[in-house]
């Protein structure tokens, strides 16, 4: 089990009512975290398409770096890591 702290930017934070919260993964690839994620703060509409991909203009970073580069949604997640959960686009306030 890991240990990882998520981050939630912009529209992201707004839908999941908070900007840092910290789950214990017992599944340690990203697409199950991010999949238990998404679920439980409502955020699958804006995060994951239809089949389970990351709109192409959403940003999921893994310590900083993009999923693209760190290995996509099969990457093994460790404890400590920090996801951060980056939608581009706000609406005004």
């Amino acid at each position: 089990m890991a240990r990882i702290i998520v981050k939630f930017i912009s529209i992201a934070r707004q839908r999941a009512g908070t900007g840092r919260i910290e789950v214990i993964a017992s599944a340690p690839k990203l697409r199950d975290v991010l999949g238990d994620i998404v679920e439980k703060y409502d955020l699958r509409d804006i995060i994951l398409t239809e089949t389970g991909e990351i709109r192409s203009w959403v940003r999921v970073l893994v310590n900083g770096r993009s999923q693209e580069f760190v290995g996509g949604l099969d990457i093994e997640l460790h404890d400590g890591d920090t996801l951060a959960l980056v939608y581009p686009y706000a609406d005004n306030f």
